[in-house]
């Protein structure tokens, strides 16, 4: 009779993702896996796979997380332009509160993006789902009058979020970055 799991699933997939996002896909090794998941080798493989699938449930899980704080920024925001005010003050925050982390997915795009075809998929949809939000927002915001007509809003989107991904990235160097937000936030 097969053992059954005993262990909070949820808590092991955040494990996982907290030591991707510190070390990496190709920094994380198995032994780490099996460490933060204390589980041995062979419950290690039944309960996951193996370590790419376990690194494509844990971006999983970490983009989840974002759709949350992305909701939870925009959600209370009293016009289509604050709401992209409030999404960039709110991930600059957060940059600064998680220094030398940056973004697990940012810091995907620059490790695999370019080595495996399965992650740079799911990279491209996770962006095409940003850049659909940003574009939803500032035709909005361009019908109400709060962001000029004359800016294209697929490039301005783009702009948005090649932005964003720069200060992810900045922010593991420098978390200090609440004036280059002032200054992006000043060409819309």
């Amino acid at each position: 009779m097969p053992k059954s799991v005993t262990f909070d699933r949820d808590q092991v997939m955040e494990n996982v993702m907290q030591l991707f996002w510190k070390k990496g896909y190709n920094g994380t090794s198995m032994q780490d896996l099996v460490d933060v998941t204390g589980l041995n080798r062979s419950s290690f493989y039944n309960s996951f796979g193996d370590k790419f699938s376990l690194f494509q449930a844990a971006l999983k899980h970490y983009q989840l997380r974002q759709n949350e704080m992305i909701k939870g920024f925009t959600s209370n925001a009293t016009s289509p332009k604050e709401a992209v005010i409030s999404l960039f003050r709110g991930i600059s925050g957060d940059l600064n509160h998680t220094p030398q982390k940056g973004c697990l997915i940012t810091s995907c795009t620059t490790e695999l993006a370019g080595q495996d075809d399965r992650i740079r998929g799911f990279l491209t949809q996770n962006m095409s789902q940003v850049l659909e939000i940003f574009s939803a927002l500032i035709k909005e915001a361009q019908a109400q009058g709060e962001i000029n007509i004359g800016k294209d809003p697929e490039t301005l989107a783009m702009y948005l979020f090649a932005t964003l991904q720069g200060l992810r990235v900045t922010s593991i160097l420098d978390n200090k970055l609440d004036k280059v937000v002032d200054e992006v936030l000043s060409n819309l």
